[in-house]
């Protein structure tokens, strides 16, 4: 495959040698010179960098624990790393040869490590540790696969989902005996329910509440996209080539229903300024975002809700997420036994997802989600279907620079500054520019 952007990621890449920590490059030198921890006597030292934060870093430094209690011939160094800047330091540093041995993935940030070459293909070492793809759902697996190859082992999907508060859901009539909203799943059936909650909830409750800028929106125009019949924007059978493909009318749609949510029926309020605490402290009678705000619920004192998937307004079933995934970078002189290590770990990890889905996340593997293990946990069962059919954003080089640009414009369609004609013309302008069509 053809590397693109040599001349923007040289010029990255030397600023960040010059600055750069050691790192293992996937050999014996040790990339955890900036975790000062001692390696036990005989231990392959594995070393991870982690983009994660908050509770999520938890649960994962708790799985690196067990890994390391459970066997003594590897030892994981988990190295946490700045969120904001983890992506240009894990690109930058597996071209120097100065990352780690593993390394956390978004699936829309694997193409670019696929194109750039930066990952290694997974098959042969996988086998020899005993992974089974067959366990895996498949929806999540194939986000990871380029021609016919398995570049990550994939650990969870992390879907955008919906919360209710019970009491106020309830006590304006609209709970089913079982739980359930009800809500006729049609878009007039989804506006009749939040205008009769807008109707009936306390004076100074809210309906909804949302973000009206940034990703959170963007997220949920894509699912209803994607419910339309809309799959993506660019076309999805080109990893480096991909063409202007969007589905115009049906995105002109999703935007304006949603668009109207804000304006038209005042149903979310604009420019909440922390939207997860109204909810959190009970103002609001529904909330929507991703499955990790899960845990931080279940850990408020007093909160009665029910998370669900994000309903199915308009006929297809489709919602967006994405996936944490685990990548081996590499490296062309890269020490075997740290490699076979590597997959050890990622091995442990996707069959230990139980644990990892206490931080809300749905596992990527089916066995572990009909296990009792994840069984048992509550709420979980509540969202974990929208795995099979989950919608991910388009798999190129260019899903992040897209993004950026559909979220501006977008922004303008929420705060009634611009038409979804509008924005969806500049879209196609910037995109085709970005892309060289």
């Amino acid at each position: 495959m053809k590397r693109l952007f040599v001349g923007i990621f040289g010029l990255v890449l030397t600023a960040f040698v010059l600055s750069a920590c050691s790192g293992s490059g996937g050999s014996d030198s040790a990339a955890g010179g900036e975790n000062d921890v001692e390696i036990p006597e005989g231990a392959t030292e594995v070393v991870m960098w982690n983009l994660f934060g908050g509770g999520d870093a938890e649960y994962m430094q708790d799985i690196v624990g067990k890994f390391n209690e459970s066997q003594s011939e590897y030892f994981v160094n988990n190295v946490m790393q700045e969120h904001e800047e983890y992506y240009t330091k894990l690109l930058t540093s597996i071209g120097a040869g100065k990352g780690p041995d593993i390394g956390i993935a978004h699936t829309h940030v694997l193409p670019e490590l696929v194109n750039q070459g930066l990952v290694t293909g997974l098959d042969d070492i996988a086998s020899s540790v005993g992974v089974k793809w067959d366990e895996f759902n498949q929806n999540i697996l194939d986000a990871t696969i380029y021609e016919g190859v398995h570049y990550a082992v994939p650990i969870d999907t992390h879907a955008q989902i919906m919360y209710i508060n019970n009491k106020l859901v309830g006590d304006a009539g609209l709970l089913n005996d079982d739980g359930s909203v009800k809500m006729e799943q049609t878009p007039e059936g989804y506006v009749d329910f939040f205008t009769t909650l807008k109707d009936n909830l306390p004076e100074g409750k809210i309906p909804f509440a949302f973000s009206s800028s940034g990703n959170d929106p963007y997220w949920l125009w894509w699912g209803y996209y994607t419910q339309l019949g809309g799959r993506g924007i660019l076309t999805e059978d080109s990893l480096e080539n991909p063409k202007y493909d969007i589905d115009l009318d049906k995105a002109v749609q999703a935007a304006n229903f949603l668009k109207d949510l804000y304006h038209d029926k005042e149903i979310i309020p604009l420019n909440i300024s922390d939207f997860y605490a109204e909810f959190q402290s009970e103002n609001a009678a529904t909330m929507t975002s991703g499955v990790w705000a899960t845990g931080i619920w279940e850990t408020t004192e007093g909160l009665d809700f029910t998370p669900m998937p994000i309903p199915n307004v308009f006929g297809e079933k489709g919602a967006w997420a994405s996936s944490h995934t685990l990548v081996l970078p590499y490296y062309q002189d890269a020490n075997q036994e740290v490699q076979k290590g590597a997959l050890e770990f990622m091995k442990f990890v996707a069959d230990n997802g139980a644990m990892w889905a206490q931080a809300g996340h749905i596992p990527a593997k089916d066995s572990v989600v009909e296990s009792e293990e994840f069984q048992e946990l509550p709420y979980r069962n509540e969202y974990a279907e929208v795995a099979s059919y989950v919608n991910f954003v388009d798999r190129n080089i260019y899903a992040r620079g897209v993004e950026e640009i559909v979220v501006r414009h977008l922004d303008t369609v929420w705060a009634g500054d611009a038409t979804a004609e509008e924005a969806f013309a500049a879209i196609e302008t910037e995109v085709k520019k970005l892309i060289g069509e």
